[in-house]
């Protein structure tokens, strides 16, 4: 068995946390990918609940895609994404080594 996933570039993204009201990810935070997983030594905490609705906006970021439809900010360079609570807002990055 083959991991397609993995072999497409880009594959690291940078999920910040810019503000947050939630105590399960603070502002600051920062959560990396590398591909499709969570690098966990490089990460904060994960809420799978605010990961899941934001993982569009990681798709498009690991695949390059910039779109402002989607709140893509050209001058941050980023997607900006809020969790389903409305609390924590995310910052979403292709990032480099």
């Amino acid at each position: 068995m083959t991991n397609e996933c993995k072999a497409t570039l880009p594959s690291l993204v940078e999920i910040k946390v810019t503000k947050s009201e939630c105590p399960a990810m603070p502002a600051g935070d920062v959560l990396i990918l590398e591909g499709p997983s969570i690098n966990y030594e490089k990460s904060g905490s994960v809420c799978l609940t605010a990961l899941n609705a934001i993982y569009p906006w990681v798709m498009l970021t690991r695949f390059g895609v910039k779109t402002s439809v989607l709140d893509y900010d050209e001058q941050q360079d980023c997607y900006h994404a809020i969790c389903p609570c409305g609390i924590v807002g995310f910052d979403i990055r292709n990032i480099t080594i």
